[in-house]
């Protein structure tokens, strides 16, 4: 339909049936005039209108676009987990390439940095996620990547573990020289021997699971450890395994193992493993009484290291937190979010919310 024609022809027949008794000639036209510009804007506003809504729905589809393509990006951008660092001992160093400085107080770790402990040294690493990482004494540690897939990398020395629960995209591998350990929510401890003391396979690696289940790949093999198990299985233990008390919960996708009625030989290991423990704990407390900051500290991380199920664990853990309080160092606070994550329920819970509660 041809508007614009039909208000012109409508004009006309206003201007022939108009009678001149009802107004002057150009009052006339005057009329006839506007009631037809009247009848042509009214086509121009119908058809900004129809424009604009033809506008509108395009822009609303541009912008429908715009929104689908920042929230692919979004999901598509890896989220970085972050890493935070404390310093046990003396003397940790954090590397990036060929630079090493000391390592500075509460330091968040990258991709492609390095912890270098001495032998007086140590240190505890704090993930975003709730994973809690121990290093011990001459170890170094890199961290290769911090997205879906946590990979680190284990040069020499030990490391001890507790990794909290992953999604079905997420894995957390430590890579060694000769293999490759990747776990889903458990607890354990890794070492790399040097080179003179290969066993095995020939492998240098050494791993104990106090809980969960670890996948081990080596030399194009894979091999399941479960807990109260160590690879290689044909070398000795470093340590007596560590059981997992009888009753504990089962977290979910942890296979259900029945503990063995212990042998003679168990309840020796066990009992040898329990003054290990208390030795090195008694070494602890007497550095500490004997102003030796830093060499309580690292004794104390050596028994939160290798023994992380044992009760004394937590009282190493308590007895940092204190030794650095008492000191003013401002890494208590930091030590004080450890137990809690860890021990959230435990004896000492209020003394470090104090300690987390302080400027």
């Amino acid at each position: 339909m041809n508007i614009p024609s039909h208000a012109a022809a409508a004009a006309k027949l206003l201007r022939s049936r108009i009678g001149s008794t009802q107004a002057v000639p150009d009052e006339r036209e005057r009329g006839i005039t506007t009631i037809e510009r009247a009848m042509q804007a009214r086509v121009r506003r119908r058809r900004a209108v129809g424009g604009g809504v033809v506008l509108a729905a395009a822009a609303g589809l541009l912008l429908m676009a715009q929104a689908v393509r920042h929230f692919n990006q979004r999901a598509a951008a890896p989220t970085l987990i972050a890493i935070n660092v404390s310093q046990a001992g003396r003397g940790t160093a954090l590397r990036a390439g060929d630079r090493a400085q000391p390592l500075a107080e509460g330091a968040a770790l990258g991709a492609g940095q390095r912890i270098e402990t001495t032998a007086d040294g140590g240190a505890s690493l704090q993930l975003s996620t709730g994973t809690a990482i121990d290093l011990l004494g001459r170890t170094s540690f890199r961290v290769d990547s911090q997205g879906a897939i946590e990979r680190f990398a284990l040069q020499h020395g030990e490391l001890s573990a507790h990794v909290a629960k992953l999604t079905s995209k997420q894995r957390f591998i430590v890579a060694t020289p000769d293999a490759e350990v990747e776990v889903r929510g458990t607890r354990f401890r890794v070492g790399v021997r040097e080179r003179g003391e290969a066993c095995g396979n020939g492998s240098r690696t050494r791993l104990e699971v106090t809980e969960g289940v670890v996948e081990v790949r080596s030399a194009g093999l894979s091999i399941l450890v479960q807990a109260g198990q160590h690879w290689p299985s044909d070398c000795p233990s470093s340590r007596p395994a560590v059981a997992t008390e009888p009753g504990a919960p089962l977290g979910e996708g942890r296979p259900a193992v029945r503990e063995p009625k212990p042998a003679a030989s168990m309840i020796v290991d066990r009992t040898s493993a329990l003054a290990q423990q208390n030795d090195l704990f008694a070494e602890g407390v007497a550095l500490r009484r004997q102003g030796d900051v830093g060499g309580a500290l690292r004794v104390y991380q050596e028994v939160i290291a290798r023994f992380p199920k044992s009760p004394l664990a937590e009282n190493a853990r308590v007895e940092r937190m204190r030794v650095l309080a008492k000191n003013h160092d401002r890494r208590a606070s930091d030590e004080a979010r450890l137990y809690l994550a860890r021990y959230p329920h435990g004896f000492a819970a209020q003394e470090a919310q104090q300690l987390t509660a302080e400027p």
